[in-house]
């Protein structure tokens, strides 16, 4: 069965189906995210509490081999929790996930000054994107996309419904959890200002502020992203479902200049 990762006792091997867009023997950050969310959920489901953030840092990159997961809760209250992930490649840290949980309220306010925006297109009426853009990465080629505004293959602002279409872990269906943390970090590829001949860009981290659970299995990311100065960026995203904004996700950027290729005499 094709999936993104599969299941040996307490470790999780990746499968080819995880390659990233730098190396098909490296992971996609999709993958690395949405594995460590898992355990999160899990978390978050046995105590009765809400996942209201996540913030991912990633700090080495990850081969195709098998990982572990080590969890720490930081913060025990009784309206608020802090848990730790850590995904660990033998006795390497690869990356790390510090999520937010809150109990869930009674009810909540009326924004008296919320602006009513007009409703998106669903997925049904967007455009997959050119077949060279789909093969970025084998992770990639699983990931339904359905553009409504903009473009994948050309800089500038977007907006794409996504769907990862093959099982995270091997047996397992993939939650709104997992479809909207995978689906954000390609945040900052969706909102690309620049052109990728010339210019590389990371995003070391990546955050997710929920401000109430994604719903279904389509997520559509309406991203943009800003420069500063000293080859700095911020993406900031807006994570819907089919019934409207239910995230937001903030990535640091980092932009460097290609070297030029020496002209052949």
């Amino acid at each position: 069965m094709t999936a993104i990762f599969q299941p040996e006792g307490q470790t999780f091997r990746a499968t080819e189906h995880a390659g990233g867009p730098w190396s098909p023997d490296m992971l996609q950050g999709s993958a690395t995210t949405a594995l460590m969310t898992r355990e999160v959920e899990r978390l978050a489901v046995t105590s009765g509490f809400a996942v209201r953030r996540l913030t991912f840092d990633l700090w080495r990159p990850a081969g195709l081999r098998s990982f572990e997961l080590a969890t720490d809760l930081l913060r025990d209250g009784r309206k608020a929790k802090t848990l730790q992930v850590r995904l660990l490649d033998g006795e390497t840290e690869i990356g790390r996930c510090t999520a937010l949980l809150t109990a869930h309220g009674d009810e909540s306010p009326r924004d008296p000054f919320a602006k009513s925006a007009a409703p998106d297109a669903m997925p049904e009426a967007g455009t997959p994107p050119p077949a060279f853009a789909q093969k970025w990465s084998r992770y990639f080629q699983h990931v339904s996309v359905r553009l409504i505004e903009g473009a994948l293959e050309k800089p500038g602002p977007a907006a794409a419904w996504m769907r990862l279409d093959v099982p995270l872990v091997a047996g397992e269906p993939n939650t709104p959890l997992l479809q909207a943390v995978q689906a954000a970090d390609f945040s900052s590829g969706v909102a690309q200002i620049v052109d990728m001949r010339e210019w590389t860009f990371i995003n070391p981290e990546i955050s997710l502020y929920f401000f109430r659970p994604p719903e279904g299995e389509w997520i559509l990311i309406r991203s943009r992203t800003c420069v500063g100065a000293g080859g700095a960026g911020l993406t900031t995203a807006t994570l819907s479902d089919r019934s409207g904004p239910f995230a937001e996700v903030m990535q640091a950027m980092s932009f460097e200049r290609r070297a030029v290729q020496a002209q052949a005499s």
